[in-house]
């Protein structure tokens, strides 16, 4: 390799993504989040053994905060992998080829656990939301009626390609009526939407680090119901893998509960980080939290009205850590997201998923890090497109 050569390579795979790296110092998406100081030290700081009594006691304090975020009494497993690793394996962990699970789908995330469900050769029967609105109980109570030999029940609880809360709560009442066991997907709810897996009744709730946990991507926590094990040992003929079999974690923590409490190797760091975002945000108070995450949300509202734009959801349909916001006419939205961050260094996210892609785009404000001066930050961005400063 010449000189010249090795010059453009280094320009282009070395010194470039160094430029971008410092283009994003202001990330706004909806996960993951930018973190706090002291969890990028204990994300940064030695690797620890995976293994022994010390660090089993570091793992297992962290899952006593991961049930208090939860609102748990139940189990609590911190799967290796992202939030759909762990949807994964509530789903394959639950039902047995063949059988029906009835899934919600109002936006690109419900379309997922549609996709997992096929996966496992389940039978679909969805129930479907008009994009940009909630899931309707009514809707899943005619399902259940339909077909009450369904084998579990799985929506998302917030659906961020569209910033829709759905009614998980009272979804789960309709199922809990024909004794059909729910998974709930809380990756981008957790620690910044209202809730409770006990009082909801939930039987398998996922979740992710990287969003309101406020810690890097990489672990799934997964709590599990007494009654989800109940179902699960009285299906021991699944066939669905063994990582991602929940009941292999069960046996690890119970058979290995000592020194090594789970099947495989743990990332250490991202639990030491993962248990800092935790004690973070409990310190913070979740109802704190959420609380300030209203206030940006509404600020956001706020301001984009004020520059011509409209939310994609009404004000009492907002989701406190993410909003979509329609773009000008005829503009496609991901010149927004483009503009924002070559030219103001912050990055949002368009439009995600058919009938969406260029439509909106999405500002997240999830995560202790954001404040009101990141608000400020990108409305005065916005502020300075072209095609928005013809709607002034």
């Amino acid at each position: 390799m010449g000189v010249w050569t090795v010059s453009r390579y280094l320009h282009i795979h070395v010194l470039l993504p160094q430029r971008i790296l410092t283009m994003t110092e202001k990330m706004m998406i909806p996960g993951p989040v930018p973190v706090q100081e002291s969890v990028l030290r204990d994300m940064g700081s030695q690797v620890r053994a995976h293994y022994g009594t010390e660090w089993t006691a570091i793992y297992k304090k962290t899952v006593e905060l991961l049930k208090l975020v939860f609102k748990t009494q139940g189990d609590v497993h911190i799967l290796v992998g992202s939030g759909s690793s762990g949807l994964d394996a509530a789903i394959g962990s639950l039902t047995v080829s063949g059988e029906k699970i009835i899934v919600g789908t109002n936006g690109y995330f419900g379309e997922r656990l549609r996709q997992i469900s096929d996966g496992y050769g389940l039978e679909v029967i969805p129930v479907h939301g008009a994009l940009g609105e909630p899931l309707n109980p009514t809707d899943f109570k005619e399902a259940i009626s339909n077909h009450p030999d369904a084998a579990a029940l799985a929506l998302v609880h917030l659906e961020t390609a569209t910033t829709i809360v759905n009614p998980a709560a009272e979804i789960a009442t309709e199922a809990k009526l024909k004794d059909i066991p729910v998974v709930l997907d809380a990756v981008s709810s957790l620690g910044g939407v209202p809730l409770s897996m006990d009082d909801w009744e939930i039987d398998i709730c996922v979740s992710a680090s990287q969003q309101c946990l406020g810690a890097p991507p990489g672990l799934a926590p997964v709590a599990i119901s007494h009654r989800a094990w109940e179902i699960m040992n009285a299906k021991p003929q699944r066939n669905h893998g063994w990582y991602l079999n929940l009941q292999t974690w069960r046996h690890f923590a119970d058979e290995w509960a000592d020194w090594h409490p789970y099947p495989a190797t743990m990332a250490t760091n991202n639990v030491l980080a993962l248990k800092t975002g935790l004690r973070s945000l409990l310190a913070d108070g979740i109802d704190e939290r959420i609380e300030h995450y209203t206030k940006l949300a509404l600020q956001l509202r706020e301001g984009v009205r004020r520059l011509g734009l409209q939310p994609f959801t009404p004000d009492n349909q907002l989701a406190p850590v993410v909003t979509a916001i329609y773009g000008p006419e005829d503009v496609p939205t991901g010149e927004i997201v483009q503009y924002l961050f070559e030219e103001h260094g912050i990055m949002i996210s368009g439009g995600l998923g058919e009938g969406l892609r260029d439509r909106i785009f999405r500002v997240g404000h999830m995560g202790p890090m954001v404040s009101k001066d990141d608000i400020d930050a990108v409305l005065q961005g916005l502020s300075q497109f072209p095609q928005i400063q013809g709607l002034q």
